[in-house]
């Protein structure tokens, strides 16, 4: 399952599954020891907080699969930048969104086709 999870994002590290009626949950959790502010660019290692995450990924075996992502609340280290606290952000998911951009452009490509 841990090469599944890498296929989205390298510092993401599998914890466990539960298959649940139709659909898989998959708990991860990033390996990120330094997470970069998207405000400012300032490296910041001081956690804040954790918040759980509940993402939409593509389809195992007929499968629907929720991702539950433990994401970092990660505090600013730059007096200079306007927020004080930022989110970890991934590669594989836009701003706030619930689905991951390659079960998007799968919606997509069916809905084109």
């Amino acid at each position: 399952m841990d090469e599944i999870i890498k296929l989205l994002d390298q510092n993401l590290e599998y914890i466990i599954h539960k298959i649940i009626d139709d659909t898989i949950f998959i708990n991860v959790v990033s390996n990120r020891e330094t997470v970069i502010c998207p405000y400012c660019d300032t490296p910041s290692s001081k956690v804040h907080s954790h918040y759980e995450r509940s993402l939409q990924d593509l389809p195992i075996q007929g499968k629907k699969v929720r991702v539950i992502l433990n994401n970092k609340k990660m505090f600013c280290n730059n007096p200079g930048c306007n927020h004080t606290t930022f989110a970890e952000s991934f590669d594989f998911l836009n701003f706030k969104a619930t689905k991951t951009k390659r079960l998007e452009n799968e919606i997509i490509i069916r809905i084109i086709s």
